[in-house]
Protein backbone atom coordinates (compact mmCIF):
# COMPACT_ATOMS: atom_id res chain seq x y z
CA UNK A 1 0.00 0.00 0.00
CA UNK A 2 1.37 3.36 -1.20
CA UNK A 3 1.97 6.08 1.41
CA UNK A 4 0.24 8.79 1.98
CA UNK A 5 2.81 10.91 0.71
CA UNK A 6 3.20 9.00 -2.29
CA UNK A 7 -0.16 9.28 -2.94
CA UNK A 8 0.18 13.47 -2.64
CA UNK A 9 3.15 12.80 -5.02
CA UNK A 10 1.30 11.16 -7.66
CA UNK A 11 -0.72 14.19 -8.22
CA UNK A 12 1.72 16.23 -8.11
CA UNK A 13 3.32 14.53 -11.09
CA UNK A 14 0.41 14.30 -12.77
CA UNK A 15 0.64 18.52 -13.38
CA UNK A 16 4.31 17.61 -14.64
CA UNK A 17 3.03 15.55 -17.32
CA UNK A 18 0.03 17.65 -18.38
CA UNK A 19 3.16 20.20 -19.33
CA UNK A 20 4.36 17.73 -21.49
CA UNK A 21 2.28 17.99 -24.27
CA UNK A 22 3.66 21.68 -24.48
CA UNK A 23 6.39 21.25 -28.12
CA UNK A 24 9.57 21.75 -26.69
CA UNK A 25 10.68 24.79 -27.91
CA UNK A 26 13.91 27.18 -26.35
CA UNK A 27 11.42 29.49 -24.20
CA UNK A 28 9.18 26.74 -22.94
CA UNK A 29 12.22 24.53 -22.14
CA UNK A 30 13.41 27.78 -20.46
CA UNK A 31 10.42 27.75 -18.43
CA UNK A 32 10.76 24.31 -17.43
CA UNK A 33 14.11 24.66 -16.23
CA UNK A 34 13.04 28.04 -13.70
CA UNK A 35 9.75 25.72 -13.35
CA UNK A 36 11.92 22.84 -11.69
CA UNK A 37 14.43 24.93 -9.70
CA UNK A 38 11.86 27.07 -7.67
CA UNK A 39 9.97 24.02 -7.61
CA UNK A 40 12.62 22.20 -5.93
CA UNK A 41 13.82 24.31 -3.45
CA UNK A 42 16.49 22.72 -0.93
CA UNK A 43 18.17 24.30 1.96
CA UNK A 44 22.00 22.35 1.84
CA UNK A 45 22.50 20.62 5.86
CA UNK A 46 25.26 21.81 7.61
CA UNK A 47 27.19 18.75 6.98
CA UNK A 48 27.75 19.51 3.43
CA UNK A 49 30.05 22.51 1.39
CA UNK A 50 28.75 23.02 -1.67
CA UNK A 51 31.57 23.97 -4.24
CA UNK A 52 30.78 25.35 -7.64
CA UNK A 53 32.52 23.70 -10.43
CA UNK A 54 32.90 25.95 -13.81
CA UNK A 55 35.48 25.54 -16.37
CA UNK A 56 36.36 25.12 -20.13
CA UNK A 57 36.04 21.19 -19.83
CA UNK A 58 33.93 20.54 -16.68
CA UNK A 59 30.70 22.36 -14.78
CA UNK A 60 28.97 21.07 -12.23
CA UNK A 61 28.56 21.02 -8.22
CA UNK A 62 30.45 19.31 -5.26
CA UNK A 63 28.68 18.05 -2.40
CA UNK A 64 30.90 17.94 -0.10
CA UNK A 65 30.68 16.12 3.14
CA UNK A 66 32.37 17.96 5.95
CA UNK A 67 33.32 14.62 8.29
CA UNK A 68 34.54 12.17 5.16
CA UNK A 69 35.02 8.61 6.38
CA UNK A 70 35.20 7.52 2.59
CA UNK A 71 37.91 9.93 0.85
CA UNK A 72 38.61 7.79 -1.42
CA UNK A 73 35.44 7.47 -3.09
CA UNK A 74 32.52 9.62 -5.29
CA UNK A 75 29.95 9.48 -6.41
CA UNK A 76 29.02 11.08 -10.08
CA UNK A 77 25.45 12.10 -10.20
CA UNK A 78 23.27 12.20 -13.37
CA UNK A 79 20.41 14.07 -13.86
CA UNK A 80 17.37 13.49 -16.48
CA UNK A 81 15.28 15.96 -17.95
CA UNK A 82 14.89 13.80 -21.70
CA UNK A 83 18.66 15.99 -22.45
CA UNK A 84 16.54 19.74 -22.48
CA UNK A 85 14.67 20.53 -19.25
CA UNK A 86 16.75 18.58 -16.37
CA UNK A 87 19.01 20.77 -14.10
CA UNK A 88 21.23 20.51 -11.51
CA UNK A 89 20.16 22.85 -8.78
CA UNK A 90 16.69 20.82 -9.00
CA UNK A 91 18.44 17.16 -8.34
CA UNK A 92 20.45 18.75 -5.01
CA UNK A 93 18.14 17.17 -2.64
CA UNK A 94 18.20 13.51 -4.22
CA UNK A 95 22.01 13.71 -5.45
CA UNK A 96 23.02 15.12 -1.54
CA UNK A 97 20.52 12.88 0.40
CA UNK A 98 22.24 9.56 -1.93
CA UNK A 99 25.91 10.61 -1.43
CA UNK A 100 25.08 10.91 2.61
CA UNK A 101 23.27 7.87 2.88
CA UNK A 102 26.75 6.38 0.75
CA UNK A 103 28.81 8.18 2.75
CA UNK A 104 30.55 9.75 -0.10
CA UNK A 105 31.41 13.20 -1.62
CA UNK A 106 29.07 13.80 -5.04
CA UNK A 107 29.36 15.43 -7.68
CA UNK A 108 26.47 16.23 -10.59
CA UNK A 109 27.50 17.09 -13.84
CA UNK A 110 26.14 20.08 -15.38
CA UNK A 111 26.24 18.50 -18.91
CA UNK A 112 25.08 20.14 -22.35
CA UNK A 113 21.66 19.55 -22.80
CA UNK A 114 18.90 21.11 -25.96
CA UNK A 115 18.71 23.35 -27.50
CA UNK A 116 22.15 24.92 -26.24
CA UNK A 117 24.09 21.89 -27.75
CA UNK A 118 22.79 17.97 -29.71
CA UNK A 119 24.28 14.45 -29.49
CA UNK A 120 27.22 13.99 -28.85
CA UNK A 121 27.86 16.53 -26.03
CA UNK A 122 26.54 15.54 -23.22
CA UNK A 123 28.68 12.30 -23.52
CA UNK A 124 31.12 14.49 -23.80
CA UNK A 125 30.99 16.46 -20.84
CA UNK A 126 29.91 13.33 -19.07
CA UNK A 127 33.30 11.68 -20.09
CA UNK A 128 35.75 14.50 -19.22
CA UNK A 129 33.42 14.87 -15.49
CA UNK A 130 34.30 10.89 -15.33
CA UNK A 131 38.11 12.16 -16.31
CA UNK A 132 38.04 14.94 -13.83
CA UNK A 133 36.94 13.02 -10.83
CA UNK A 134 39.30 10.03 -11.92
CA UNK A 135 42.20 12.27 -11.54
CA UNK A 136 40.71 13.06 -7.68
CA UNK A 137 39.50 10.47 -6.18
CA UNK A 138 40.30 6.38 -6.30
CA UNK A 139 36.93 4.92 -7.01
CA UNK A 140 33.65 6.60 -8.93
CA UNK A 141 30.44 5.03 -8.72
CA UNK A 142 27.44 6.35 -10.76
CA UNK A 143 23.95 7.19 -10.37
CA UNK A 144 22.18 8.57 -13.24
CA UNK A 145 17.93 8.75 -13.51
CA UNK A 146 16.31 8.69 -16.47
CA UNK A 147 18.37 10.36 -19.33
CA UNK A 148 20.85 10.64 -16.75
CA UNK A 149 20.97 6.96 -16.35
CA UNK A 150 20.78 6.50 -20.88
CA UNK A 151 24.15 8.66 -20.32
CA UNK A 152 25.61 6.37 -17.04
CA UNK A 153 25.38 3.54 -19.55
CA UNK A 154 26.62 4.90 -22.65
CA UNK A 155 29.46 6.74 -20.89
CA UNK A 156 30.52 3.10 -19.11
CA UNK A 157 30.26 1.86 -22.56
CA UNK A 158 32.45 4.01 -24.13
CA UNK A 159 34.88 3.71 -20.96
CA UNK A 160 35.22 -0.05 -21.59
CA UNK A 161 35.61 0.48 -25.11
CA UNK A 162 38.90 2.82 -24.57
CA UNK A 163 39.85 0.43 -22.28
CA UNK A 164 39.65 2.66 -19.32
CA UNK A 165 39.14 2.59 -15.89
CA UNK A 166 35.58 1.43 -14.95
CA UNK A 167 33.22 3.13 -12.56
CA UNK A 168 33.04 0.69 -9.07
CA UNK A 169 29.60 0.37 -9.54
CA UNK A 170 26.23 1.76 -11.13
CA UNK A 171 23.05 2.53 -10.27
CA UNK A 172 20.67 3.71 -12.82
CA UNK A 173 16.84 4.63 -12.02
CA UNK A 174 14.06 4.81 -14.94
CA UNK A 175 16.24 3.90 -17.60
CA UNK A 176 16.13 5.09 -21.14
CA UNK A 177 17.38 2.68 -23.55
CA UNK A 178 16.19 3.34 -26.76
CA UNK A 179 14.93 6.95 -28.22
CA UNK A 180 12.47 5.60 -30.43
CA UNK A 181 9.49 5.09 -28.01
CA UNK A 182 8.02 1.52 -28.89
CA UNK A 183 8.48 -0.85 -26.51
CA UNK A 184 5.55 -2.04 -25.31
CA UNK A 185 4.85 -0.41 -21.99
CA UNK A 186 5.32 3.07 -23.38
CA UNK A 187 1.57 2.29 -24.84
CA UNK A 188 0.40 -0.06 -21.91
CA UNK A 189 1.22 1.89 -19.20
CA UNK A 190 0.32 5.24 -20.97
CA UNK A 191 -2.50 6.20 -18.68
CA UNK A 192 -0.72 4.39 -15.51
CA UNK A 193 2.46 6.43 -15.20
CA UNK A 194 1.38 9.80 -13.77
CA UNK A 195 4.85 11.51 -14.58
CA UNK A 196 5.78 10.91 -18.07
CA UNK A 197 3.97 10.70 -20.96
CA UNK A 198 4.65 7.40 -23.23
CA UNK A 199 5.06 6.46 -26.97
CA UNK A 200 5.84 10.30 -27.92
CA UNK A 201 8.31 11.88 -30.30
CA UNK A 202 12.21 10.79 -30.23
CA UNK A 203 13.64 13.62 -28.09
CA UNK A 204 15.43 16.58 -29.97
CA UNK A 205 18.33 16.47 -28.74
CA UNK A 206 19.60 13.42 -30.95
CA UNK A 207 19.24 14.37 -34.80
CA UNK A 208 19.12 10.28 -35.52
CA UNK A 209 17.24 9.20 -32.60
CA UNK A 210 16.74 5.68 -34.88
CA UNK A 211 20.30 5.02 -34.86
CA UNK A 212 21.89 1.62 -33.94
CA UNK A 213 25.03 3.03 -31.83
CA UNK A 214 24.68 2.55 -28.81
CA UNK A 215 25.75 5.82 -27.64
CA UNK A 216 22.39 6.96 -28.81
CA UNK A 217 20.53 3.81 -27.43
CA UNK A 218 22.06 1.60 -25.41
CA UNK A 219 19.73 -1.19 -25.91
CA UNK A 220 22.42 -2.21 -28.89
CA UNK A 221 24.66 -2.54 -26.21
CA UNK A 222 27.37 -5.02 -25.43
CA UNK A 223 27.30 -5.46 -21.40
CA UNK A 224 30.14 -7.99 -21.18
CA UNK A 225 32.73 -6.85 -18.87
CA UNK A 226 30.36 -4.45 -17.22
CA UNK A 227 30.86 -3.52 -13.59
CA UNK A 228 28.42 -4.30 -11.33
CA UNK A 229 24.93 -2.74 -11.83
CA UNK A 230 21.59 -1.97 -10.25
CA UNK A 231 18.58 -1.33 -12.02
CA UNK A 232 15.36 0.77 -11.06
CA UNK A 233 12.37 1.31 -12.03
CA UNK A 234 8.62 1.55 -10.88
CA UNK A 235 6.04 -0.99 -11.81
CA UNK A 236 3.35 1.78 -13.97
CA UNK A 237 6.08 3.61 -15.41
CA UNK A 238 6.25 3.69 -19.05
CA UNK A 239 9.69 3.43 -19.25
CA UNK A 240 9.18 -0.49 -17.38
CA UNK A 241 10.55 -2.55 -20.31
CA UNK A 242 13.51 -0.63 -20.73
CA UNK A 243 14.33 -1.64 -17.44
CA UNK A 244 13.55 -4.73 -17.79
CA UNK A 245 15.38 -5.10 -21.20
CA UNK A 246 18.69 -3.70 -19.91
CA UNK A 247 18.24 -6.54 -16.99
CA UNK A 248 18.43 -9.77 -19.57
CA UNK A 249 21.13 -7.80 -21.38
CA UNK A 250 23.09 -7.56 -18.13
CA UNK A 251 22.07 -11.20 -17.43
CA UNK A 252 23.08 -12.49 -20.62
CA UNK A 253 26.48 -10.76 -20.71
CA UNK A 254 27.00 -12.14 -17.34
CA UNK A 255 26.98 -8.70 -15.46
CA UNK A 256 26.28 -8.88 -11.60
CA UNK A 257 23.15 -7.10 -11.84
CA UNK A 258 20.19 -6.33 -9.23
CA UNK A 259 17.12 -5.50 -10.24
CA UNK A 260 14.71 -3.61 -8.45
CA UNK A 261 10.93 -2.80 -9.96
CA UNK A 262 8.65 -0.99 -7.11
CA UNK A 263 5.33 -1.62 -6.73
CA UNK A 264 2.83 0.58 -7.63
CA UNK A 265 5.26 3.51 -8.43
CA UNK A 266 6.19 5.84 -11.29
CA UNK A 267 9.08 6.69 -12.87
CA UNK A 268 11.85 8.53 -11.05
CA UNK A 269 9.78 8.53 -7.74
CA UNK A 270 12.65 9.42 -5.58
CA UNK A 271 12.54 13.09 -6.49
CA UNK A 272 9.89 12.99 -4.47
CA UNK A 273 9.88 13.18 -0.62
CA UNK A 274 8.16 10.27 0.72
CA UNK A 275 8.78 6.85 2.55
CA UNK A 276 9.22 5.18 -0.44
CA UNK A 277 11.89 7.23 -1.61
CA UNK A 278 13.54 7.17 1.62
CA UNK A 279 13.95 3.25 1.72
CA UNK A 280 15.04 3.38 -2.52
CA UNK A 281 17.89 5.19 -1.58
CA UNK A 282 18.47 3.26 1.63
CA UNK A 283 18.98 0.24 -0.71
CA UNK A 284 20.68 2.29 -3.46
CA UNK A 285 23.31 3.57 -1.08
CA UNK A 286 24.02 0.13 0.45
CA UNK A 287 24.80 -1.44 -3.13
CA UNK A 288 26.69 1.54 -3.38
CA UNK A 289 29.06 0.61 -0.88
CA UNK A 290 32.71 -0.90 -1.82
Amino acid sequence: MLSKEAHAAIAIAQTIKLQQAAPLTAENIKQARIGADNGNSYTLPDSVTLKIVKTDKVNGEFYLLNQNQHPETVLMFLHGGAYATGTVKSRRELAINLGLKSGYDTFSVDYRQYPEAKHPAAQHDVERAYQYLQERYQNVVLFGESAGASLALTLTLALRDQQKKLPARIVVFSPVITQLNLLASEFLNQERDPMLLGAGKPVPYFDHPESTSPLVSPIYGDYMNFPPIMINCGTEEVKYDDAVILNKLCEDAHVPVTFKAWRDLFHVFVLFDMPETEVALTQIASFLQL
